[in-house]
């Protein structure tokens, strides 16, 4: 600790000011690279004729092999010794990788679709690789009592940034495809999110590195998990994560597929409806923080499960693009409380010496399962597109499946999992529930929607003279809004002595 403390000491004031504005603007890039790129990936899978199994495979190569590389990330900072460098390696490796997915769009022959899934696979693995040392680094830039509103306000800036990026990137690509082709036009916008990933490796470049020797920590084996009694709680809440992503991913990846091919969607539509789940994920925020808060980890990871089982079903029995908007802010509202509680409860499962392991193991069930889960939808569409059960087929029937699939996953687990942080009543956790996903909302999540849209309104009545100046307001209220959520967070972490 004291080598690391001295080490930490060697960045001055002003050093660590201009790097943590640095890794702000960091984080925008990275955002305008996931809104121009990784969100219209599918997309273009789909403009060159990528069938649903291939769908399903370009949503599981990235998580499985990154799940893969999580295995190694410790050796590769031992191997390059700089965390920074690794990170600098990370961005300028996934910007090549769009060169190359932008080489495969305008190759002028037919170049097959496998090969935009294998280079944008490698990219996010590469990155997810990194991603461990890109977290040690900058928690030692960071001062300890800054980092709630430091990464409060650069998570704020990167949500702002991501959904104005996808939103606009939709509507970008429809204008180009009245005069383009469709791979031209989807060309052009990776090609922002080459020059974007580029940046982030000049933004890594600029940031201060600090010194580190990688120490050796506890680690917790597979067999401890499966074989001692002391590590039953962590592995039915590995089970349960496990499960839960096998399920979502099971149906995850054909919903861009179904609003393309089946729905009639063009790409504007698309990015409208995925920016409406970012932006109900940045509104939400403060409402799963006080819930977390009020209700414990525990209960809203319960919840929000049970909810999350609903989300794909809801979309067998409308295709009105009002509708499917309504789905989405429900989607997002769902899927911001389960993974910051997912997130939490992990953290709360172990002793800090024992949590660099248990996070990995985390993050290697979750990848392999995510992957399964992809391949078995493309699989079932595959083999079984034209089955037809209670009237539905193809891909509303893997939607119907994913929602069963979910629900019995909560059912079955959800009571095993264990109560990390002592809350009142523990007996009236049914309740709970009931309050948080059906009550609470109305004081909480729908009191920020309002106050989104009485916002929204302002700028819609006060036109362009005045749109710097409520955009630079809207800034501030969403950080507003995120503070509070952070600081909820932090207290909940606090009573987790952590």
């Amino acid at each position: 600790m004291a080598q690391d403390f001295s080490e930490r000491e060697k960045l001055t004031r002003e050093q660590r000011k201009r790097s943590m504005r640095y890794s702000t603007i960091e984080g925008m890039l990275y955002s305008v690279m996931t809104g121009v790129g990784d969100a219209y990936i599918p997309a273009a899978a789909v403009a060159l004729g990528a069938s649903n199994f291939l769908i399903g495979l370009l949503s599981a190569l990235p998580q499985l092999f990154g799940a893969m590389l999580q295995s190694v990330s410790l050796t590769a900072i031992r191997t390059v010794k700089s965390r920074k460098m690794l990170s600098v390696a990370a961005s300028l490796l996934q910007a090549v990788s769009y060169l190359l997915i932008i080489g495969v769009m305008l190759w002028p022959g037919e170049l097959s679709v496998e090969f935009l899934i294998l280079f944008f696979s490698i990219g996010s693995a590469l990155t997810m690789m990194a991603n461990p040392g890109w977290s040690s680094w900058i928690s030692d830039i960071v001062p300890e009592n800054e980092r709630p509103g430091f990464f409060a306000n650069r998570n704020r800036m990167m949500q702002l940034t991501l959904f104005i990026t996808t939103f606009a990137a939709g509507l970008l690509i429809r204008q180009l495809q009245l005069q383009f082709a469709a791979a031209v036009a989807f060309a052009a916008i990776f090609a922002v999110a080459f020059l974007a990933r580029l940046l982030t490796g000049v933004m890594h470049l600029r940031t201060d590195d600090v010194g580190y020797e990688v120490q050796l920590i506890r680690e917790i084996w597979l067999k401890h998990l499966f074989q001692l009694p002391a590590y039953r709680n962590e592995l039915w809440f590995l089970i349960f994560m496990a499960l839960m992503n096998f399920t979502v991913q099971f149906a995850a990846p054909f919903f861009t597929p179904y609003m393309l091919n089946e729905l009639g969607f063009d790409v504007g539509i698309l990015g409208f409806l995925t920016a409406i789940s970012v932006v109900t994920k940045i509104v939400c925020f403060p409402y799963w923080g006080s819930a977390i808060d009020r209700f414990g980890n525990r209960t809203v990871l319960v919840a929000t499960a049970f909810a999350a089982s609903v989300a794909p079903v809801m979309w067998l029995f409308s295709k009105d693009l009002l509708f499917l908007a309504l789905f989405q802010v429900f989607s997002g509202f769902v899927w911001s409380g389960f993974d910051l509680a997912s997130f939490n409860y992990a953290l709360a499962m172990v002793g800090r010496e024992l949590r660099p392991s248990f996070i990995s193991k985390y993050n290697q069930f979750n990848g392999f399962f995510y992957a399964a889960g992809a391949v078995s939808g493309g699989i079932f569409l595959a083999y079984f597109g034209t089955v037809s059960l209670f009237g539905f087929s193809g891909i509303l029937l893997v939607f119907l499946i994913s929602g069963a699939l979910r629900l019995g996953s909560a059912i079955i687990f959800a009571p095993k999992l264990a109560i990390t942080r002592e809350i009142e009543n523990t007996s009236g956790q049914r309740a709970m529930i009931f309050n948080l996903v059906a009550v609470y909302p109305t004081q909480g999540a729908v009191h920020n929607v309002v106050n989104g849209w009485d916002f929204t309104k302002k700028i819609v009545e006060r036109g362009t003279l005045h749109t710097r100046r409520m955009l630079k307001s809207g800034l501030g209220t969403t950080g507003d809004l995120l503070r509070e959520g952070e600081m909820k967070l932090t207290k909940v972490m606090k009573k987790k002595r952590l």
